[in-house]
């Protein structure tokens, strides 16, 4: 029994969404935690960077996690359309 191929493409095309949306808000996370790092009257570099450092990584790597599986649902989405001749 085969699923409908329109509805995987919905349901992919919204786990794109709800992906992209993740790493925005990671992003936007780091950039707001750098911004309270000034605000604190953090200036030092080394301790700047000692304490966004960590945030920044783990940010940075959910972001580049969920943008890089986003591409690979929508290569799942162009090779569903092409299977079954949707546009």
């Amino acid at each position: 029994m085969e699923k409908d191929p329109k509805k995987q493409i919905k349901l992919l095309f919204i786990v794109r969404i709800v992906l992209w949306i993740v790493a925005l808000v990671s992003t936007g996370i780091w950039m707001w935690y750098q911004d309270e790092l000034y605000k604190q009257g953090i200036y030092d570099p080394y301790e700047y960077a000692s304490r966004l450092r960590p945030v920044l990584y783990t940010c940075l790597g959910i972001s580049v996690a969920a943008v890089c599986v986003a591409f690979i649902l929508h290569a799942i989405t162009a090779r569903i359309k092409k299977e079954h001749h949707i546009r």
